[in-house]
């Protein structure tokens, strides 16, 4: 499925359309790693808090989820090569991590991933807010994949290219990891609309360029005028901010009738913070003026 779609992914990051499956969003795909790999009583290790639907795809299929503290708003690698067993059959990494923001470093993962040795679990990199980060030490996931032959990439158009709503996402693995997804894939997964609406997408690099540039440049003003307020917040390599605020809900009351919509981040694990979006200059002074208050 998604041809065409394939064909030009594997243009621009210079692999075999083979070794990518679309899927209708990443929720999906993870849906479809649990199907094709998951059973009963295998043990899945992820960062906790961490994105709801890598648990979801476990339960799914009825295997176990061994959960890893975040250390602060990092990953804690050390901690969760130490869950790992004889029963572990995958391990999920998020990088930038959703909702800490925070990235795994090149030197990290390549040490992490060596210590897990040729018979490693499948280990899964969602790199969604990827084209967010400016950090030099973030490695490319895509690029490790030679040399790691148990490791499979999620990407998405939800972040960069703003098709959330269209639900299309891809995942990047060896010949015979894919294979095994198409498998219990849907033959008609991923909607036309949204196939066209992606291969737009790439078909406009300026687009995307000019949306990481103002991501990037609003992130560093909002960030700048937090520290100045001495308010906290982790550092974020995303297109959104997990700020620590002293009451949020009220708070949260407070932006919201100011017209702005924020979510409380006891909802996605970090109580005592709010989760918001980087947006336009005009919105980020009118956020800070309410904060202010």
């Amino acid at each position: 499925g998604s041809g065409a779609l394939r064909d030009a992914l594997a243009r621009q990051l210079g692999i075999s359309p083979d070794q990518i499956v679309v899927g209708n969003g990443a929720d999906e795909l993870i849906t479809l790693i649990a199907l094709a790999a998951f059973e009963p009583d295998d043990e899945i290790v992820m960062p906790h808090p961490s994105f709801e639907p890598y648990a979801t795809g476990a339960n799914i299929a009825g295997a176990r989820t061994v959960q890893s503290p975040l250390a602060g708003y990092e990953t804690d690698l050390g901690d969760m090569r130490r869950r790992v067993t004889p029963r572990t059959k995958a391990i999920f990494l998020c990088s930038p991590h959703n909702p800490a923001t925070t990235i795994i470093r090149r030197h990290a993962l390549l040490a992490f991933l060596d210590a897990l040795g040729d018979d490693s679990p499948l280990v899964v990199l969602d790199e969604a807010y990827r084209d967010f980060v400016d950090d030099p030490e973030y490695p490319d996931g895509v690029s490790l994949l030679a040399r790691y032959p148990r490791l499979l990439v999620l990407r998405t158009f939800s972040k960069i290219a703003g098709l959330a709503g269209l639900r299309v996402g891809y995942a990047i693995a060896s010949l015979e990891t894919i294979d095994r997804l198409n498998r219990v894939r849907a033959p008609y997964n991923v909607n036309r609309l949204g196939q066209v609406a992606a291969l737009a997408s790439l078909d406009d690099p300026e687009h995307a360029a000019r949306t990481r540039t103002f991501v990037l440049q609003e992130r560093a003003y909002l960030s700048a005028a937090l520290e100045r307020r001495g308010i906290a917040f982790a550092p974020s390599q995303a297109n959104f901010m997990l700020v620590r605020v002293s009451d949020p809900g009220r708070v949260r009351d407070r932006l919201l009738r100011g017209g702005i919509l924020v979510r409380d981040g006891a909802a996605v694990g970090f109580p005592g913070h709010l989760r918001i979006t980087v947006g336009t200059r005009e919105i980020n002074e009118r956020l800070l003026k309410l904060l202010d208050e």
